[in-house]
């Protein structure tokens, strides 16, 4: 499977918001979120270690606008404000 230049930017941007989000004492770091929705966290790992050969599976990204009031504008597109 070939990840495209747009799909890493996103992948790109979900861990830079776990990082934002852990700056923000919003949670500890990303073992925080994976606990909270049974994510196995060594393959959300490979997948900040590898976004040209691993997808970001679209319902973390919810997840984590849902749970924090991240904009999903800001990560899909690269648009707007953070929160």
């Amino acid at each position: 499977m070939t990840i495209t230049q747009t799909g890493i930017e996103i992948t790109q941007r979900f861990f830079m918001a776990i990082d934002k989000l852990k700056e923000d004492g919003k949670i500890r770091g990303m073992q925080t979120f994976t606990r909270k929705h049974d994510i196995n966290r060594w393959n959300l790992v490979s997948v900040k270690n590898n976004p040209h050969n691993t997808m970001l599976k679209c319902e973390y990204i919810a997840m984590l606008c849902e749970d924090f009031n991240v904009s999903a504008k800001w990560i899909l597109l690269g648009k707007g404000d953070f929160y």
